[in-house]
């Protein structure tokens, strides 16, 4: 008999209130991954044409497997990751609005509404479930091929050592949040799979240094995470690894020669904040109030529109996202 991957056991449970961190492996199946792929490479033809007809780069590499192509398309225009992104650009203040974009395809919406991670995920947080806008998508070239603020910059390069937190508003302290983070392709040490310091959710707040390279990445020092416990969590793909608000946890530079593929996506119950008032999010599944529900792909789409034009308008003023409320000079 086989094994829902989507139903915890007492152990897995357990193990999640201990540790901090559960990995599933093997949640998602073709089914459900390959009409993020079938978009996303579509979107890249899109974004490649475009900037070859700007004169932006000199080919889109046609021809290339979708990997490939992306870690090539890359290497030509840095900023390429923004285009790929489902979210917008986590900056305080005025912003330029020809960089202020994202993708909010359908594709990446259904991932949000996938019964088998609502089934999981109301295990831990209850039927009524909202999909919170803090999200993000990782596509992380090797390694090697990285330079300059790509090299740090946690979309696409390193990722350093922080909790989930961090980047809220003190809004959504209370709020009961769980990551969902969705390996695309697997993820191994080798790639870059995460790694977390098991028990540190019940240790507090951590103080995060402000990234000196990147305003939006603020990050744990290495130094206080020296003679730690450190776990890998390698998955395959369509395997996820849920994560509790306060884990302390990062991803392994990605020393392969193939481009890792992950996302991460975050909910909580209906009627918390979500720590980024900026941003739309949606009722993703209500056991007692069904027609609350989102379904419709074109009108999430639509709600960031909304958020995008609010942002790049000035209409919005206040704090996209926190960078700074745990620093401390002292340590940083």
């Amino acid at each position: 008999m086989e094994t829902d991957a989507s139903t915890v056991s007492a152990a897995q449970r357990a193990a999640f209130e201990e540790q901090g961190f559960l990995a599933v492996d093997e949640l998602l199946d073709d089914a459900d991954l390959a009409p993020l792929e079938a978009e996303y490479a579509a979107l890249l033809d899109r974004v490649a044409a475009q900037l070859v007809a700007s004169g932006e780069i000199a080919h889109g590499h046609e021809g290339l497997p979708f990997n490939r192509r992306f870690c090539a398309v890359l290497a030509d225009c840095p900023d390429l990751h923004r285009h790929f992104n489902i979210s917008l650009p986590l900056i305080n203040g005025p912003v330029d609005p020809d960089t202020c974009h994202m993708h909010a395809g359908p594709a990446v919406f259904h991932v949000l509404r996938n019964e088998k991670i609502l089934d999981l995920v109301e295990q831990f947080i209850g039927p009524e479930i909202y999909a919170s806008p803090v999200q993000q998508m990782r596509m992380k070239p090797p390694e090697k091929q990285l330079s300059g603020e790509n090299a740090q910059h946690s979309n696409v390069g390193a990722t350093t050592w922080h909790q989930d937190i961090v980047a809220l508003l003190p809004e959504a302290d209370d709020t009961h949040q769980l990551t969902v983070w969705v390996a695309v392709t697997e993820a191994t040490q080798e790639n870059g799979c995460l790694v977390s310091v098991p028990g540190s959710h019940r240790e507090g707040a951590k103080v995060h240094c402000s990234n000196l390279a990147l305003a939006s990445e603020p990050q744990v020092p290495g130094r206080l995470m020296e003679g730690r416990e450190v776990v890998p969590l390698p998955v395959k793909r369509g395997g996820v690894v849920l994560f509790h608000k306060m884990n302390v946890h990062r991803a392994l530079p990605n020393r392969s020669d193939q481009l890792r593929w992950s996302m991460d996506l975050r909910y909580h119950p209906t009627g918390q904040a979500s720590g980024r008032p900026a941003f739309p999010g949606f009722v993703a599944r209500s056991r007692s109030d069904p027609a609350s529900e989102l379904h419709d792909a074109g009108a999430w789409a639509g709600r960031w529109e909304t958020a995008r034009r609010a942002i790049v308008g000035g209409q919005f003023r206040g704090r996209v996202f926190e960078d700074t409320r745990w620093n401390d000079p002292a340590v940083c």
